[in-house]
């Protein structure tokens, strides 16, 4: 080993032994001069015992050395990952979302609910957290608490944080609101309520957990294929029926994101689908349903692995199978299955930057219906749908009011120069996801689309869906809180916005 003059007491590993091809490989490497064979004191032009040159001509020589290999050796920076997870089960019995047929709280609990977190930060500490929620929604209220807290506990802005809930349907409503919308017993809004505030807390632990175990990582991007997915929208004579289509859109991609340490150990992935979170069925026990099936496999396969589910444009997609709790554990099993292919795979290696661009997309809702056709709405025996007309005749209540744009959040993250995430709020259909992979790819770049993040509680129906009309489409605003469909331009809207945020997180990347 040949070593040159460092820090006080130290010197430079320049070079390793001589190698068998009689040559000699940089190594930049402060060690004690002891271990090279040289004293730390002044003076002197003694023979080292393994050259024939005196000192001043080996640092001279090799110092010169040195400061060419620094720069042909020099390791890339690296990211800089943290992982963590909380639960999020309710301790009492809560009023549970999506299935409107339940006749009664949660009774118990087949599996936990989690929130989890992956905190990244880059060479130039550029940072983004991930949270992600084993709840149906985020309504604009818990949004609104969620950020506060990230910004005041934890000093991220609202670029920094991305929220996606898995949209399982075996969880507990989060808005006493959204409560006394379905006609529940204000009870129930009070343990809605409490609820969040419990909510809070370990979203709170969460983020500051995975801050904290933030370490050197390295990060890659794979991808597999799972076909438990199966489009919903079924044409009929009738129209369009809610019911499993073999024939409709499905986007059966499978995008996985691999942590690993310093020691090459998975930590941490990310792994996306596109599919309601609904293989259960309306039982009462609380679940995570067939992607919390999924994460606890693959967390059981990977004991030091945190396992995380970003939900994808599944808003006009089912499991094929959902009939059941075995069918949703099958499910899992499968998306597990596929991610393990994945993991298998060469990955491709993302490079350690970040960029990062968060925009509203204000979406414009039809005209409302006329006064007297909402009236008799008022009257209908459905409860949804005369408390949804009746609301809006409270709310515009002239002719003529039009409800205020719809906020929807578009976020879109670049990692690594090579992979491009969109994250939209609400419940895109698939169509999106599989024209934006299309549109938005360029050389040597992957898209990776996300649906119900950031805020969730409408459909994100394109042109296509509110002119075959449907559930998606029209019928669900009922549920939603909305004040009736979206206008006709909505797919071009968002779109358009998406081109904007994408062409500019790659233009900050390409600036000097």
């Amino acid at each position: 080993m040949t070593c040159s003059a460092g820090f006080p007491g130290y010197i430079q590993r320049c070079f390793s032994e001589d190698a068998t091809d009689g040559h000699k490989y940089a190594r930049m490497r402060y060690a004690p001069a002891t271990q090279c064979g040289l004293d730390t004191h002044d003076g002197g032009d003694n023979l080292y015992p393994f050259t024939g040159l005196n000192r001043t001509m080996v640092v001279a020589i090799v110092s010169s050395v040195c400061a060419v290999s620094a720069c042909l050796s020099a390791e890339p920076a690296s990211w800089k990952a943290g992982v963590a997870k909380e639960s999020i089960t309710p301790r009492e019995p809560v009023w549970m979302a999506g299935f409107a047929a339940r006749n009664g709280p949660s009774d118990g609990q087949l599996t936990e609910l989690y929130a989890r977190a992956l905190a990244l930060s880059d060479a130039q500490n550029n940072r983004l957290v991930v949270v992600t929620l084993d709840l149906i929604e985020i309504p604009e209220a818990l949004r609104d608490m969620i950020a506060g807290l990230a910004r005041k506990r934890h000093g991220l802005k609202p670029e920094e944080l991305l929220v996606n809930v898995s949209h399982t349907h075996g969880g507990p409503m989060v808005s006493s609101k959204t409560v006394a919308e379905w006609g529940l017993d204000p009870v129930w809004g009070k343990r809605a309520d409490d609820y969040v505030a419990f909510l809070l807390k370990r979203i709170d632990a969460v983020i500051g957990n995975a801050i904290s175990s933030q370490s050197p990582a390295t990060v890659g991007y794979a991808g597999a294929r799972c076909d438990v997915a199966m489009n919903r929208r079924l044409p009929t004579a009738e129209g369009m029926r809610l019911a499993p289509n073999p024939d409709g859109p499905v986007d059966h991609d499978v995008p996985i994101l691999r942590i690993e340490s310093a020691e090459k150990k998975l930590v941490g992935l990310v792994f996306g689908y596109a599919c309601h979170n609904t293989a259960m069925g309306p039982t009462r026990q609380l679940n995570g349903d067939y992607a919390g099936f999924a994460q606890q496999k693959l967390e059981k396969d990977h004991p030091d692995t945190v396992a995380i589910f970003l939900s994808g444009c599944g808003g006009d997609q089912n499991p094929a199978r959902r009939r059941n709790e075995e069918d949703a554990v099958q499910n899992g099993l499968a998306l597990a299955k596929a991610v393990e292919s994945g993991l298998a795979a060469t990955p491709i290696v993302l490079d350690a930057s970040l960029a990062i661009r968060l925009a509203t997309c204000p979406l414009a809702f039809a005209p409302l219906p006329p006064r007297a056709e909402l009236e008799a709405r008022a009257n209908s025996p459905d409860g949804y749908v005369s408390r949804h007309a009746r609301w809006v005749l409270r709310e515009w209540p002239n002719p003529g009011d039009q409800p205020a744009d719809y906020p929807l959040p578009i976020q879109v993250v670049e990692l690594g120069g090579k992979l491009t995430l969109v994250a939209l709020g609400g419940e895109p259909v698939v169509d999106y996801s599989i024209r934006l992979k299309r549109e938005l790819a360029a050389e040597g770049q992957s898209v990776w689309v996300a649906g119900y993040s950031n805020l969730v509680h409408a459909y994100v129906p394109t042109r296509r869906v509110l002119q075959e009309g449907g559930y998606e489409g029209t019928e669900a605003v009922i549920y939603q809180a909305l004040p009736g469909p979206f206008r006709m331009d909505i797919e071009d809207r968002i779109v358009d916005c998406i081109r904007r945020e994408v062409a500019a997180v790659r233009t900050k990347r390409q600036a000097p």
